[in-house]
């Protein structure tokens, strides 16, 4: 995945920026500026209607992002499929990058 930088909208929070669980090995590093929490998410960012098979808007269940192994600062090695900036000022940014070979 290419660099992706996102920033703190009107809600006091990003958009998400997905990610690929499929990635192998999985590892996301982040940068924020200013203030605000990272949180990552375990749903699925195009989730489908069941009966009619169009997809539909996702509602993320968020969590701050881990910083106990195998994960460190600014790094995540568990596979989640969305990440964002919360709680912080229209100036506040989140600079993602993912690595891995599929």
């Amino acid at each position: 995945m290419r660099q992706t930088t996102v920033t703190v909208g009107v809600s006091g929070a990003t958009e998400p920026v997905v990610l690929d669980q499929y990635l192998d090995p999985f590892q996301v590093t982040y940068v924020k500026t200013g203030s605000g929490t990272v949180e990552v998410s375990a749903t699925d960012p195009f989730p489908q209607e069941p009966t009619t098979g169009y997809f539909v808007a996702p509602v993320f269940t968020w969590v701050t992002a881990p910083t106990g192994a195998p994960n460190g600062a600014n790094f995540i090695g568990q596979p989640y499929r969305a990440i964002r900036l919360t709680g912080g000022t229209g100036s506040d940014s989140l600079t993602v990058i993912q690595a891995g070979v599929r």
